[in-house]
Parts: C-alpha cells; sequence; structure tokens
C-alpha cells in the first residue's frame, strides 16, 4: 500500500512538471500572437498610413499629428541607421480613455494609451500593421478594462480592414 501511494506521487509530480513544461513551452512561443496582431495591408506604406488615420477619425478617434513617430526619419538622424519604411500611429478613441482613467485604480492604463498602430515595410517589400490585441490585455486584466477593451476592439479591427 505505501508503495502505491509513493508511485502515485511521483506520477502526479512527473504530471505536474510536464503540464508546467508545456505551458510555459506555449507561453514563451506564444506570447507574440497572443498580445500582438500582425495584419498585412493590400496598400502600399504611405497608402496604408492615411488609410489609418482616416478610418479612425470616420470612428470619432482623436488622431493627432504629433502622436505619429517616424523611426525611420528618427533613426538615421540620431545613429545613422536606417530601420526601413517603419511608423507608430497613436490614436485615442477619448470617451473610453477618459472613463477608465477618472478611477485612481485605472490609472497606471495611461502608461498603455493612447492606442498605438505600426505601420511599417518588411523586406518582402509588402506592408503591415501591427497592434495591441487589447482583448487579450483586457481578458488580462479584467473588470473595467476588460470592458473598456471590448469597446475599442470593433473600432480597432475596422481600421484593419482593408475591403
Amino acid at each position: 500500500m505505501k508503495n502505491q501511494k509513493g508511485g502515485a506521487f511521483v506520477a502526479f509530480i512527473v504530471a505536474l512538471a510536464i503540464g508546467v513544461t508545456g505551458t510555459l513551452f506555449v507561453i514563451k512561443t506564444q506570447a507574440k500572437n497572443l498580445l500582438v496582431t500582425e495584419i498585412e495591408s493590400p496598400l502600399g506604406f504611405q497608402e496604408t498610413i492615411d488609410h489609418m488615420k482616416a478610418k479612425a477619425k470616420s470612428l470619432g478617434w482623436k488622431v493627432p499629428s504629433k502622436w505619429e513617430a517616424n523611426f525611420q526619419k528618427n533613426f538615421k538622424k540620431i545613429v545613422k541607421i536606417d530601420v526601413g519604411p517603419v511608423v507608430a500611429i497613436k490614436m485615442c478613441q477619448v470617451d473610453v480613455a477618459a472613463n477608465l482613467l477618472k478611477k485612481d485604480e485605472n490609472k497606471y492604463l495611461a502608461t498603455m494609451m493612447p492606442c498605438t498602430f505600426a505601420i511599417y515595410q518588411k523586406a518582402d517589400g509588402k506592408t503591415y500593421v501591427s497592434m495591441m490585441n487589447l482583448e487579450t490585455v483586457g481578458n488580462m486584466i479584467g473588470g473595467d478594462v476588460a470592458m473598456a477593451m471590448r469597446q475599442v476592439m470593433p473600432d480597432m479591427k475596422q481600421m484593419v480592414s482593408f475591403e
């Protein structure tokens, strides 16, 4: 009887170790896909930027030009390295953001605001858009954040819809 308990305990420890290792492996290999979404654009680089801004504005988002970062231009100037066409455009659904930030327990979320889209061209010559998967982030945090992310994700998905 004592041997059976010891064998069951060893089997439990082995199964637990396999489960933990498998979970860590999935997190390590899939974290990028869970947290960031990348979409190939059928448009050229500048056309994609223009499309994103126009779509955001049509959905009521604020897209100030001062919130745009041109990595290619800035890196060429500062470190003399050409990273290729890479622009980050920031935009905000101000009603959702304000409702979150009015509560002290949500003020830390300002670090993720405003929403950022990266538009870039890879060596294959194609243009891509990437964005945080706010549904996943919202589900991880829960509460007000999950509700807010569910509000903004449909708009964000429309912005990267190139139909």
